[in-house]
């Protein structure tokens, strides 16, 4: 339109300039060693907990109900919790490293062979774990808080 009625045309590079942005993803990767049966336990927990709160659920029977009383609970998922990732040094923040919004879990990966050899103890449990987490920020950040993210 502006081509013929006034001879200009939007100009095609102001588009490689900006052309929205994405939200951050991180990944975390830790080198998990049991020295007993009850840190193997513990382990374990921690392993499914983080594989459970990056699954969506089914919803509740009261989330989903009506004046009716008819519950939709059945046609419906919730969806996966998000956490918050802040790095401590003491007590408090630490100002050093990058520090990050709410985020998603979007993957969880557990090698059971972290050091490239099966090994076990005697009961079964493995020597060590190796997990990894990849996560997304749900917030974009702006240029305003990148002395805070």
């Amino acid at each position: 339109v502006f081509a013929s009625t006034r001879g200009v045309i939007l100009n095609p590079n102001v588009e490689l300039l900006f052309n929205g942005t994405d939200l951050r993803n991180f990944s975390l990767n830790y080198k998990l060693v049991p020295r007993n049966t009850t840190e193997a336990g513990k382990i374990k927990n921690i392993i499914d907990a983080f594989r459970r709160n990056m699954l969506p659920s089914f919803a509740k029977s009261g989330d989903m109900t009506f004046s009716e009383g008819t519950n939709l609970a059945n046609n419906f998922i919730r969806t996966p919790n998000v956490c918050k990732v802040t790095f401590m040094r003491g007590g408090v923040r630490n100002p050093d490293v990058p520090q990050y919004k709410m985020c998603a879990i979007t993957n969880v990966e557990i090698n059971y062979t972290p050091d490239g050899t099966y090994a076990t103890y005697g009961d079964g449990t493995m020597a060590a774990y190796g997990l990894a987490l990849s996560f997304q920020e749900t917030k974009l950040i702006f240029a305003e808080e990148v002395t805070k993210y």
